[in-house]
C-alpha cells in the first residue's frame, strides 16, 4: 500500500489541490504572472493560498513547503517545456516569498479574530459576517479556519447556513471596493464604428514620413456627435484619410503637431514628394484655418483620431489639410522607445531571463518600465544596465524594422508581450543583428542607436508584489539632468567649503553634527517636561492624584516628540514607583497619548483598556499592552478632557 493511500480522506484531497495547484503555480510564473491582488495575478494568489492552506491544515505542514512542490513540477517537465528550467530558481524564489507572507497572514487573521469581539448573541449579527469576511478578504484568513474558530468561542452555525451568509457578507463587502477586481475599460462609442464603415481605415504614414499635404478631412467629432464643421476656439475630434500622427498604443504617446488647411489652388508641396498636390473636385471645397493637434489615438482598430483646437478659421468634412508632427516631441519619443528594447535586454542579462515586460510609458521627455522582479536592484546592478545600454547606444547599431508573418517572427527569437494581441503580420524590431534585442513593436524608433545620445536611470520602485519600475531619460534631458547635478554639487561644495571628493564626508559629519544637536534639544525639552512635573509641594494641579489608593498622574506635555513622551512617562513611572501615568501631547493638528501602568498593577489597570476608553473622546482609536498602550486622533481641542477622563476610567477599573 502506497503512502497516499494510507491518508485520510480529507489529506489525500489535500494532496490533490497541491498537486495541480503546483502545476498552474510554476506555468503561471514562468509566463510572467505573479501573486498580487488584481486580474490573473489575484487568481494566482488564490490558488496558491489555498494549496498551501491545506498543507498546513490538514498535512500538518507548518514549514514551507510549496515551493519544493513546485520546484518538483519543474524537475518533472521541463523536458517538455525548458522555460520552465529557464525560470527555475524565479519560480522557486516567487514561491517561498508568498508562501511566507501567506504564512504571516494567517498569523495576523488568527489574532484579528482574537481582537473581534464574538458572542452567542451576536451569531445571527450582519456585522459578525462582515468582519469575518473582511479578515478573509484582507488578511487570507480562510473561512473555514474562521468558523472552527467560532465553534471554538461557543457559536455553531450549520455549515450551510454559514457559507451562505459568509458568500453574502463578502459580496457587500466587494460592491463596497475594487480590490480583486480589474477596472474595465469605459465601453466605445459606436460612433466610431459607424466612422469607420462609412471611411474605411485611415493609412498611416508616421513610419517614413512626420508631414503629408494631401490629407482629406474625412469626419468631425465633438463628443459623440458628427459634425459637419468646427468653429475657430472650438475643440474637437478629427479623422483624416491618412495622417504621419502616431495614436498613442504599445506605451508610446500620441503625437501632437499642427493641421492646417488652404482653399484649394496654392500648389502646396507633398512633404514627401516634390511634385504639386492635384487639385481635388470642386465639390469637395476647401478653407484656411490652423488647428493645434494636442493628442492622437486609436478608439478602434484601423481609426486614429486627432484631438484638436481650432487656432484660426474653421475646418469642414471634405478640406485637405496639410498634417505636421512635431517633430522635435517625436525624435524624443523614438529615443525613448528604442531605449526602452535595450532597458528590456539588460534588465534580462544583468538580472536573469525571469524578467518580463509588465507595462510602460514612452513620452517624449522620460520613459517609464514595468518589469518582474522579486527585490530592488543593487547600485552596481543599476550601473550594469546604465552601461550596457550606453555600450549599445556608443556602437551606434542599426535599428532595423521588418514585416513579417507572426510565426516566422516567433521562430527568429522576437519576443512578444503576454497578454498583448497581434495579427497576422508584425512588425518586429531588432538591435544590429537581433542577438542583443529583437521584439514586437508598432511604435517609432531612431535609425541607429547613437540617435539616443545617452541614458540615465532616475528611479527603481516597487509597484506591486513581483513588479519593479524603472523611470529612465535620454538624450538632450540626460544631458540636462547632468548638467542639474554639477550644478548641485557645486554649490553644496561652496555651502560647506570643502573639495569634491570630500563631499560625502563633509555630508555625514554635518549629519553627526546634527543628531548630536537634536539629541541635545531633547534632553533639555525632556528635563523641562520632568522638572515642572510632579514636584512634591507645587501648587500647579501636576501632581499626581490618589485614586482608590494608587497614584495616577495625567499630564498634557509640550515640545515633545513620540520618543521624547515615552522616556518622559518611563522617567516619571519611575518616580511614582507604583501608579498610572497618562500623558498627551499635540503635534500639527494630531493628538498623541500614552498610557504607563506599574508592574504591580497590571492586574487591577490595564493600559490597554485606559487607551481604548478615551481615545475617541479625541476622535481616535488605540491599544496596547496591560503595562504600556498608545493612542491618538485628530482633535486636539478636546485633549484635556480626555486626560480628565482618564482619573475616572481608573476609579471604574479599582472599584
Amino acid at each position: 500500500m502506497s503512502v497516499y493511500e494510507e491518508l485520510t480522506d480529507s489529506q489525500q484531497f489535500a494532496c490533490r489541490v497541491i498537486a495541480d495547484h503546483s502545476r498552474s503555480t510554476a506555468f503561471a510564473i514562468a509566463d510572467g504572472i505573479l501573486p498580487g491582488n488584481e486580474g490573473r495575478n489575484y487568481v494566482l494568489r488564490k490558488i496558491m493560498r489555498r494549496a498551501i492552506y491545506h498543507g498546513r491544515e490538514h498535512l500538518g505542514l507548518t514549514e514551507p513547503f510549496f515551493y519544493k512542490v513546485c520546484d518538483l513540477v519543474v524537475s518533472e517537465m521541463s523536458g517538455a517545456y525548458p522555460e520552465l528550467e529557464t525560470q527555475r530558481d524565479f519560480i522557486g524564489k516567487m514561491v517561498r516569498l508568498e508562501e511566507e507572507r501567506f504564512g504571516a497572514t494567517v498569523t495576523v487573521g488568527l489574532s484579528k479574530l482574537n481582537d473581534l469581539n464574538f458572542s452567542a448573541a451576536t451569531a445571527t449579527g450582519e456585522q459578525l459576517f462582515l468582519d469575518i469576511a473582511k479578515l478573509y478578504d484582507t488578511f487570507g484568513t480562510p473561512r473555514d479556519l474562521i468558523r472552527v474558530f467560532l465553534e471554538e468561542k461557543g457559536i455553531e452555525i450549520a455549515e450551510d447556513e454559514y457559507n451562505e451568509r459568509f458568500d453574502a457578507a463578502l459580496q457587500k463587502l466587494q460592491q463596497q471596493s475594487d480590490v480583486g477586481h480589474t477596472s474595465r475599460k469605459s465601453q466605445v462609442s459606436p460612433v466610431y464604428a459607424e466612422i469607420l464603415e462609412k471611411v474605411g481605415a485611415n493609412k498611416f504614414h508616421g513610419y517614413d514620413a512626420t508631414q503629408i499635404s494631401d490629407a482629406r478631412v474625412v469626419a468631425i467629432l465633438d463628443g459623440d456627435t458628427q459634425l459637419e464643421e468646427l468653429g475657430e476656439g472650438k475643440q474637437g475630434s478629427v479623422v483624416l484619410d491618412q495622417t504621419p500622427f502616431y495614436a498613442e498604443s504599445g506605451g508610446q504617446v500620441g503625437d501632437t503637431g499642427v493641421l492646417v488647411g488652404t482653399a484649394y489652388g496654392s500648389g502646396r508641396l507633398n512633404a514627401t514628394s516634390s511634385q504639386p498636390d492635384v487639385k481635388p473636385p470642386a465639390t469637395a471645397g476647401g478653407s484656411d484655418f490652423r488647428a493645434t493637434v494636442s493628442d492622437t489615438y486609436s478608439p478602434v482598430q484601423g481609426l486614429i483620431i486627432h484631438k484638436v483646437t481650432v487656432n484660426k478659421g474653421s475646418v469642414k468634412v471634405g478640406d485637405t489639410v496639410t498634417a505636421s508632427v512635431d517633430v522635435e516631441k517625436r525624435d524624443a519619443t523614438r529615443r525613448n522607445h528604442t531605449a526602452t528594447h535595450l532597458v528590456h535586454a539588460a534588465l534580462r542579462e544583468v538580472l536573469g531571463t525571469h524578467v518580463k515586460q509588465a507595462g510602460s510609458v514612452v513620452a517624449p521627455n522620460y520613459l517609464r518600465f514595468d518589469f518582474t522582479h522579486y527585490q530592488p536592484m543593487t547600485d552596481a546592478e543599476v550601473r550594469e544596465i546604465e552601461d550596457l545600454v550606453n555600450r549599445y547606444i556608443l556602437k551606434n547599431e542599426p535599428v532595423n524594422t521588418d514585416v513579417m508573418n507572426i510565426e516566422d517572427a516567433m521562430r527568429a527569437g522576437a519576443m512578444a508581450l503576454f497578454g498583448e494581441k497581434y495579427g497576422t503580420d508584425v512588425r518586429v524590431l531588432s538591435v544590429g543583428g537581433g542577438e542583443f534585442s529583437r521584439e514586437l513593436c508598432g511604435g517609432t524608433h531612431v535609425r541607429a542607436t547613437g540617435d539616443i545620445g545617452s541614458f540615465k536611470i532616475t528611479a527603481d520602485e516597487a509597484i506591486a508584489s513581483g513588479v519593479r519600475r524603472i523611470r529612465a531619460i535620454t538624450g538632450v534631458d540626460a544631458f540636462e539632468r547632468f548638467r542639474e547635478d554639477e550644478i548641485l554639487i557645486d554649490r553644496s561644495l561652496g555651502e560647506l567649503n570643502t573639495q569634491r571628493d570630500n563631499l560625502p564626508n563633509a555630508i555625514a559629519r554635518l549629519q553627526e553634527e546634527l543628531k548630536r544637536t537634536r539629541k541635545e534639544m531633547d534632553d533639555l525639552k525632556l528635563k523641562i517636561a520632568t522638572g515642572s512635573i510632579g514636584s512634591e509641594g507645587s501648587a500647579n494641579g501636576d501632581d499626581a492624584r490618589d485614586i482608590a489608593g494608587i497614584k495616577v498622574l495625567g499630564k498634557i506635555v509640550d515640545g515633545l516628540d513620540g520618543n521624547g513622551t515615552r522616556q518622559l512617562s518611563d522617567t516619571l513611572l519611575a518616580r511614582l514607583g507604583s501608579g498610572v501615568v497618562v500623558l498627551g501631547r499635540k503635534d500639527e493638528g494630531k493628538v498623541g497619548i500614552i498610557v504607563r501602568v506599574s508592574d504591580d498593577l497590571t492586574g487591577r489597570v490595564k493600559a490597554g483598556d485606559v487607551i481604548r476608553e478615551i481615545a475617541p473622546i479625541v476622535g481616535g482609536r488605540g491599544g496596547g499592552k496591560p503595562d504600556m498602550a498608545e493612542g491618538g486622533g485628530t482633535d486636539p481641542d478636546k485633549l484635556s478632557e480626555a486626560i480628565d477622563a482618564a482619573y475616572g476610567v481608573i476609579e471604574r477599573m479599582l472599584t
